[in-house]
């Protein structure tokens, strides 16, 4: 689900797009690398607008750099409305520097008469979150996904009973979740003696977010084929500094069982936080 708008210039003497027009002077941009993002970096034809003082879902913006022809932008839903105004403002700022007509899910409109619906696309917006937190608690679904500007959140019962009696709860803990000094899941795939192993990275002194059980991302593909890559056997590679040679590597569950009680918790209802590990306590973890 979500708000799709689509900004296409119009007249014989067009204007290039720029980075300024669409961001403003507060929103920050990346590109999704796996299911994380990577601050500061574009896709090839899309990248994901987010603000960092209410970092919510973020929204994408697929263009070329510099394009004269158009714009689409989408916002996932459920959102925020913090994070609904950001797109609404984007959308003006385009709308307003170029000539142009304006798509909003397939139907033509002005700006004036999407602007005008902000207000009502709040309210629709507190339904969804209502309608999946009832989804998860009385019809036993979920947990649910959300894919969100940084990186994946998950919501399961706990997380819900809170925003069935809430909805600003919700806001807060994306933002929350999301605003912490971490790295997310460093994952590559490796084939060793005819099978696909999983391997993920960790190094000392650094927070990092690791899923309770390994999957491979939505839309994850081997380069050469483009097949589906699919991996039963996962391993937790140990460094002493990021993306430098390994001195250790672990089955993934054998890692989290040796890892110190006070430096392990969770961070939703699918991923671990591990608070950042000395040197001395990943010998330790090594040694066991």
């Amino acid at each position: 689900m979500s708000i799709e708008v689509t900004i296409k210039q119009k007249g014989f003497f067009k204007k290039s797009i720029t980075l300024d027009v669409i961001l403003g002077k507060e929103l920050k941009y990346g590109r999704f690398d796996g299911d994380h993002l990577e601050k500061g970096e574009f896709g090839k034809n899309e990248f994901i607008a987010y603000h960092p003082e209410h970092i919510g879902r973020g929204f994408s913006v697929d263009c070329v750099p510099y394009t004269k022809d158009g714009v689409y932008l989408r916002l996932p839903q459920p959102s925020t409305p913090q994070e609904i105004r950001d797109f609404y403002d984007t959308v003006q700022r385009i709308a307003t520097y170029w000539k142009c007509s304006i798509n909003v899910d397939g139907v033509k409109t002005s700006l004036k008469k999407f602007l005008s619906g902000y207000e009502d696309m709040v309210k629709f917006n507190e339904h969804v979150i209502t309608v999946f937190c009832k989804e998860i608690l009385e019809e036993g679904k979920g947990p649910f996904t959300f894919f969100s500007a940084l990186w994946p959140l998950h919501v399961g019962k706990e997380e819900a009973e809170i925003f069935l009696q809430d909805v600003e709860k919700f806001y807060l803990w994306m933002h929350e979740k999301q605003n912490i000094d971490a790295e997310y899941a460093d994952l590559l795939f490796f084939e060793e003696e005819g099978k696909v192993v999983g391997k993920y990275g960790l190094w000392s002194d650094t927070r990092h977010l690791f899923p309770m059980k390994p999957a491979v991302p939505i839309g994850c593909t081997f380069v050469e084929t483009g097949e589906k890559i699919e991996c039963s056997d996962w391993k937790m590679c140990i460094f002493t500094e990021p993306r430098k040679d390994p001195i250790a590597e672990l089955p993934y569950e054998k890692f989290f069982q040796r890892i110190p009680k006070d430096k392990i918790r969770p961070h939703d209802c699918e991923t671990y936080d591990i608070l950042p590990l000395s040197e001395e306590e990943i010998a330790h973890i090594i040694a066991e």
